[in-house]
C-alpha cells in the first residue's frame, strides 16, 4: 500500500461509540490533571480549535499512563484524504487518480519481478534471463511495455525458446505480409506462440471469404479476432443471420462482429460450463463426465 502524508492516527476500535467514549476520558482528564505525561516524556501536542474531537481525545489518551486504548498510525493508500458533501471518503472506484502506486511496482520493479519469477520456473540464473529478455525486447519492443500485465507463462516460453519467436516473426511475415506485427504482438503476445500454420490456414480462408477487406490492417488494430477458431465460418454465419446485408461492408464498419458470431464448438465457456457441459444440461444430464 502506497503512504500518503500526512498520516492519520486512528484507535484500533473505531466506532462512534469508542470515539466518544475517548473524548469524555479525555475531557474527565484534562479537568482531573490526568493528562500529565509521566516524567522524561513531552507533553502530548494539541490540536487546533477546529481540528476534529477524535483527534484531541487520541492526543490526550495517548500520553496518559493508564491507556486501555491501543493507538496507531493510519497510513492511506490514497494521495490525498477527499471527502464528498457527506463526509463520506471517495474511494478508489470513483477516484482511480487518488490512488498512490504501490512502492516499488514501477516499471523497473516489475521487470525485477519478471526476471526472478522466469529465472525460477526454467531453473536458470537471473543474469542469464535478465540477457536473454533484452533479445526478446529487441525483438519485439511493445512486450517490455507490457511487463506486468502479459502472463507470466508466456514469457517463459518466450525466453526458454527465442529462435522459435524469430522464426514466429518471419512466419507472422509471410501470413500478414501488409500488418504492423510490432502492434499485434505487443497487444497479443501470445500469437508468437500459436501454431502458425493453422493460424496461417486460417488467415487465408478468411482473406478468400471476404477478399475486399484488408485483413492484414484489419487484425492489426482487432488482434482478438485471432481467438476464433474458424474466422471464415464467422463470416459465413454472419451472412446467414443477414441475408439481406453485405457481409463486406458490415465487417469493414465494425469487424468485431466476428466475435458476436462464435457458435458450436467454439463458444466462449462462462460459468454454465464448456459446450460439452450445457448439452448435457439441456438433456437433463447433471452427472455428466464432463462436469
Amino acid at each position: 500500500a502506497g503512504v500518503a502524508v500526512p498520516p492519520r492516527r486512528a484507535l484500533r476500535d473505531g466506532s462512534p461509540t469508542a470515539a466518544r467514549r475517548a473524548a469524555k476520558l479525555a475531557c474527565r482528564a484534562r479537568a482531573d490533571g490526568a493528562e500529565t505525561p509521566e516524567p522524561g516524556k513531552a507533553k502530548p501536542a494539541r490540536s487546533s480549535a477546529s481540528a476534529n474531537v477524535q483527534n484531541d481525545a487520541i492526543a490526550l489518551l495517548s500520553g496518559m499512563k493508564e491507556n486501555p486504548f491501543s493507538v496507531g498510525t493510519y497510513h492511506s493508500k490514497r494521495a490525498t484524504h477527499r471527502v464528498n458533501e457527506l463526509g463520506d471518503i471517495i474511494g478508489e472506484d470513483e477516484a482511480p487518480e487518488n490512488i498512490l502506486q504501490q512502492p516499488g511496482w514501477d516499471d523497473a520493479g516489475k521487470l525485477r519481478f519478471c526476471v526472478a519469477t522466469v529465472a525460477a520456473e526454467l531453473s536458470v540464473s537471473e543474469a542469464e534471463v535478465s540477457a536473454k529478455l533484452q533479445q526478446l525486447f529487441q525483438l519485439a519492443p511493445g512486450i517490455e511495455r507490457r511487463v506486468g500485465e502479459i502472463k507470466i507463462a508466456d514469457l517463459v516460453r518466450m525466453v526458454a525458446s527465442l529462435p522459435d519467436v524469430v522464426a514466429a516473426f518471419v512466419r507472422l511475415r509471410e501470413i500478414l505480409p501488409g500488418a504492423d506485427l510490432g502492434k499485434i504482438v505487443e497487444s497479443r503476445p501470445s500469437v508468437l506462440l500459436e501454431d502458425l500454420d493453422a493460424l496461417g490456414k486460417r488467415v487465408r480462408e478468411l482473406k478468400e471469404e471476404t477478399p475486399k477487406l484488408n485483413w492484414d490492417a484489419i487484425l492489426t488494430d482487432f488482434p482478438q479476432i485471432f481467438e476464433i477458431r474458424d474466422m471464415a465460418a464467422n463470416a459465413r454465419e454472419l451472412a446467414k443471420k443477414f441475408p439481406n446485408g453485405d457481409v463486406t461492408v458490415m465487417l469493414g464498419r465494425q469487424p468485431t462482429l466476428l466475435l458476436a458470431m462464435q457458435s458450436g464448438e467454439d463458444m466462449i465457456a462462462y460459468d454454465h460450463g464448456s459446450l460439452r457441459q450445457v448439452k448435457a444440461t439441456i438433456e437433463g444430464d447433471r452427472t455428466h463426465d464432463g462436469w
